[in-house]
């Protein structure tokens, strides 16, 4: 890990959220749209360890560029 600054990877797929919770790597878990039948989709920016700030100016830098997080699926509306 430590030859990256940030791992993205999806959230809802694979073992990455449970390999950071076993190793303590931090995470952050971004909304990045909405799948075929409505449901909301994300992923993960994943860090090396005590490099929180890392994945915070990731996601943030994300969100500022885009909308996801300000969308709701249509139910919720």
């Amino acid at each position: 890990m430590k030859q990256y600054d940030v791992i993205i990877a999806p959230s809802w797929e694979g073992d990455n959220l449970l390999m950071t919770n076993l190793t303590g790597h931090p995470a952050i878990v971004v909304p990045n749209g909405f799948s075929a039948e409505g449901t909301p989709t994300s992923f993960v920016f994943i860090g090396n360890l005590f490099d929180e700030g890392k994945i915070i100016a990731f996601a943030k830098a994300f969100q500022d560029n885009t909308e996801f997080h300000k969308k709701h699926p249509p139910v919720f509306k």
